[in-house]
């Protein structure tokens, strides 16, 4: 008998175990894009270090492939699981709908195209930093980024062409037919009105992503960190929780994704 119970507690701890994983749809967003300036204004987002710019038709939301990827201002970004990650952003604009926000193939990106036909051009090559110029003259060597640039149309004379008598000469034929020559002459240059073209300055400074809490100014921190203990949550920030860190009160920390908080430090 004893050996019988020592022989079915080992076929039992010989079986194979089976867990069961279950899958929950993500929530849908409640907070829209639809009146933010920066969405008005179809400006790029700042998002995992990258800039990603509006691109394609606005798409539906769907719960069982888009999950919450973190915020830009305030409101929720998502990414479509089935694409290649860090490739398209999702942001909600109402309506049960969301505008994607390609980041552009070019960099470490040149040449590739990614799961799906992105919506702009594809760089051939990496290429490096390139420095934007002001606007000049089509002549003019371009100015440095930040100057103010200011240049008259260049306009080219026409050129006419006017009757001249010829010279005498010593022929004995007929005279009574005057013989007409046309030479070019390049007329006079047209006046100018006078008006310059003129470029506005560059903007002095980019905060990256900021936001506004407690009448103050936050810019992001740094890279995010796991919620622990330390974390206690002090207010809200547009349906989204804000939290301080114990041993730190110079900086405020929201949810980015489950179990992470991104610091955002007051601007000075």
């Amino acid at each position: 008998m004893r050996r019988l119970l020592i022989a079915s507690l080992l076929a039992l701890a010989a079986a194979p175990s089976a867990a069961q994983m279950l899958s929950r749809p993500t929530d849908s967003p409640q907070v829209s894009a639809a009146t933010e300036a920066w969405y008005q204004l179809r400006e790029p987002i700042q998002y995992a270090g990258e800039l990603y710019y509006p691109g394609g038709a606005a798409v539906f939301f769907n719960r069982n492939a888009m999950v919450r990827t973190g915020h830009y201002n305030g409101v929720p970004l998502y990414a479509d699981a089935t694409r290649d990650p860090y490739s398209v952003v999702y942001v909600p604009i109402g309506g049960g709908q969301l505008q994607p926000y390609e980041r552009r193939r070019r960099g470490d990106l040149a040449g590739s195209t990614g799961s799906t036909l992105p919506s702009f051009p594809i760089a051939l090559l990496p290429d490096g930093p390139v420095l934007p110029m002001a606007a000049g003259a089509p002549t003019n060597l371009p100015l440095s980024v930040g100057a103010i640039g200011a240049f008259t149309p260049e306009v080219t004379p026409p050129v006419v062409y006017a009757a001249v008598a010829p010279a005498a000469s010593a022929c004995t034929c007929d005279q009574t037919a005057p013989a007409v020559a046309q030479v070019a002459a390049v007329a006079p240059p047209l006046p100018t009105s006078g008006v310059a073209v003129l470029t506005a300055r560059r903007p002095d400074n980019n905060d990256g992503i900021w936001l506004r809490y407690d009448n103050a100014t936050w810019v992001s921190g740094g890279a995010g960190e796991p919620r622990t203990s330390a974390f206690t949550q002090v207010g809200d920030y547009g349906g989204f929780p804000v939290f301080r860190k114990q041993g730190d009160g110079d900086a405020i920390y929201l949810q980015t994704r489950e179990g992470v908080l991104a610091p955002y430090r007051r601007k000075s």
